[in-house]
């Protein structure tokens, strides 16, 4: 079995509610692996009741009130500190965006091209990157040119890929160019296939000046480190 499809089968055990030690002696692999793979996977109050039950553990019913409590605080925790950065961040200028834009097109943005163009699969990080063009750069939605790049063994779902990317930029589906589709078949096998939506491309339309303006602004922050 390969290390992947263990993995599958490790969280898919772990979720039925098996020890790391029971699944690691099934799959005859490490349990700081099985640890690893599952370390995000929340067993329900009656899989670690069952789990302690035949671990006969001395302390039964004291290891469940700790790690109740534990969860708590770590998802408090990881609250608290969201919040807080999304407070530290606030509000942002326009020349904040213009220098976030510029850094984020010097490190995700088509540089060998001769029209303005990026690609991601963070829809968060596409729309950072629309709103840009149209607040900083002067780019109406005319003139983007968005096509989705999607592996050939889900060229079954292009429709649903695409209608996620429309509805996630609120770009119309009539805008998107023809998809392309990456030849190679994968080996590997994903836990949850439905929830791949490939990479948008977005380019920009009659753009070679904006690009050479852009090259320039990441010439200037480049002199600023």
């Amino acid at each position: 079995m390969a290390k992947f499809e263990q993995k599958i089968e490790a969280r898919n055990l772990r979720k039925e509610g098996k020890s790391i030690k029971q699944i690691a002696k099934e799959l005859n692999v490490s349990t700081s692996s099985v640890s690893g793979w599952c370390q995000d996977i929340v067993l329900s109050e009656d899989q670690i009741l069952e789990l302690e039950k035949h671990a006969r553990d001395p302390n039964y019913g004291r290891r469940l009130e700790n790690s109740l409590r534990q969860r708590r605080e770590r998802i408090l925790k990881t609250e608290k500190l969201m919040k807080d950065g999304v407070k530290e961040i606030g509000s942002i200028t326009r020349r904040e965006l213009f220098i976030a834009g510029i850094a984020l097109y010097w490190a995700e943005g088509f540089k060998k091209d001769n029209q303005v163009g990026f690609a991601n699969s963070d829809p968060g990080m596409i729309n950072f990157y629309i709103k840009w063009l149209y607040k900083c750069c002067g780019i109406k939605l005319q003139d983007l040119n968005p096509r989705a790049t999607v592996n050939i063994s889900h060229k079954n779902r292009i429709n649903v890929i695409q209608k996620y990317w429309s509805e996630a930029t609120r770009i119309p589906s009539k805008n998107f160019g023809k998809p392309f589709y990456q030849n190679t078949k994968w080996k590997k096998v994903y836990e949850n296939p439905n929830e791949y939506y490939g990479v948008l491309r977005v380019r920009v339309r009659r753009s070679t000046d904006l690009l050479r303006k852009i090259h320039g602004w990441v010439e200037g922050l480049k002199l600023q480190a």
